[in-house]
C-alpha cells in the first residue's frame, strides 16, 4: 500500500515538474491583470492555457486533459481558471471581462 502511495505521489510531483517546465520554457504566466484588458479570449486563451492544453483545447496526452467538446458550464470553467486545481495553476490575475471572455472561448471550443 505505501509503494502505491509512494508511485502516485512520484507520478503527481512528476507531473507539476513537466506542467512548471513548459510554462517556464513559454515564458512563465503572465500576472499582470492589466496584459488581458483589451485582448479576445482566443489571444488570452494563446497565451495562459494553450501551452498546456493545447493550440486548439485538444490537450496534452497523460499531462493534460482536452478543453474541445466537454460542454463545461461558464461558472465551473471561471472557477476552474481561478482557483486551479491539483495539476492546475490557479489564474486569479484572469479577471472581470478577461475572465468571461476567456470562459466563452473555450466554451466554444468544438
Amino acid at each position: 500500500m505505501n509503494k502505491i502511495i509512494l508511485a502516485v505521489g512520484f507520478c503527481i510531483a512528476g507531473v507539476l515538474l513537466i506542467a512548471f517546465l513548459l510554462i517556464k520554457s513559454q515564458g512563465g504566466l503572465s500576472g499582470d491583470p492589466g496584459a488581458f484588458a483589451s485582448m479576445d479570449g482566443p489571444a488570452i486563451f494563446g497565451r495562459s492555457c494553450a501551452r498546456c492544453h493545447g493550440k486548439l483545447g485538444e490537450g496534452i496526452p497523460n499531462l493534460t486533459p482536452p478543453l474541445r467538446g466537454r460542454n463545461l458550464p461558464l461558472a465551473q470553467i471561471k472557477k476552474q481558471i481561478q482557483k486551479g486545481s491539483l495539476k492546475m495553476p490557479a489564474l486569479p490575475f484572469i479577471r472581470g471581462k478577461a475572465l468571461d471572455r476567456l470562459a466563452r472561448h473555450v466554451a466554444g471550443l468544438k
